[in-house]
């Protein structure tokens, strides 16, 4: 008895074929997709250490209108002001950065500011009274902890081809800097 293999098996190939390129395409998009949010998540950790050390070096190198020398507590100015060096160095308009900047000074005092877009991406940063281990005392004297967090926003193609849910991704980076 000859069995008529090749006669039974028209079109298997195409149909094999078509599973692999399916799963080569979704290997494909899930390692850029990877890919991607590792290179933006090594952009805001680089932009958030950069700005936590300004904002920690602010008392020793800038004074105000009078001359007199900055006090650790941050303000809504320094949120501006961080606000437009972080839309040069993401590269975002000034509307659209998600920055948080925290200050704990004096032990149990805190200073949390946000811009509105962090708000509206839902940014979530923890408190920073979880690193208040990390203060330094010199003398008796407590010296202020500050922490910069930015997020961004980005799409993602793996969630977009297997109707994964939310196309979009949010990535944060929070950097953390005793004071002087």
């Amino acid at each position: 008895m000859k069995i008529n293999a090749r006669k039974n098996q028209q079109g298997s190939f195409a149909i094999e074929l078509a599973f692999v390129l399916v799963g080569l395409c979704m290997i494909f998009l899930f390692s850029t997709d990877l890919s991607h949010k590792l290179l933006v998540r090594a952009k805001l950790d680089r932009s958030s250490f950069a700005l936590v050390n300004v904002l920690k070096e602010r008392t020793r190198y800038f004074a105000d209108a009078e001359g007199q020398v900055l006090d650790f507590n941050v303000t809504q100015q320094d949120l501006d002001n961080m606000a437009i060096v972080a839309s040069r160095m993401l590269n975002v308009s000034q509307n659209n950065v998600a920055i948080q900047i925290e200050s704990l000074t004096d032990g149990p005092i805190v200073t949390q500011l946000r811009s509105r877009m962090f708000g509206q991406m839902s940014c979530n940063s923890g408190s920073i009274n979880d690193y208040s281990d990390l203060i330094p005392v010199e003398d008796g004297v407590n010296h202020p902890l500050y922490r910069v967090t930015l997020c961004e926003r980005h799409d993602s193609w793996f969630e977009s081809f297997t109707n994964g849910g939310n196309p979009t991704i949010t990535i944060a980076s929070s950097s953390v800097m005793p004071g002087r």
